[in-house]
């Protein structure tokens, strides 16, 4: 599902938070929503275009690209604000996988 020119995260354990944010932006800027190039990682996603099928789109896009599930509870308004609100979500869980392991 990653297209070509979106960064896969190879080493997701190590991603730094703005490496995490970046992704989820070019998940989003890429294609899944309609403002493209005019996404900022501050950019409101719901006035964006983000709607339940997106997110669905996303969520799976995400999971391919740090090779783990994330639990759908994430997915709460808040942090489904930004692109820079989800990027510290999924970071969070990035971290707190690597810490258990």
């Amino acid at each position: 599902m990653t297209r070509p020119g979106q960064p896969h995260m190879t080493d997701p354990a190590n991603a730094t938070l703005g490496q995490t944010i970046a992704m989820v932006h070019s998940i989003l800027a890429g294609g899944l929503l309609a403002a493209g190039d005019q996404l900022s990682i501050q950019s409101n996603l719901i006035e964006a275009g983000l709607d339940s099928m997106a997110v669905a789109q996303l969520l799976l896009e995400i999971e391919e690209r740090i090779g783990m599930w994330l639990d759908e509870s994430l997915l709460t308004p808040e942090n489904l604000a930004t692109c820079e609100t989800l990027g510290r979500c999924v970071h969070g869980v990035l971290m707190a996988n690597r810490d258990r392991s």
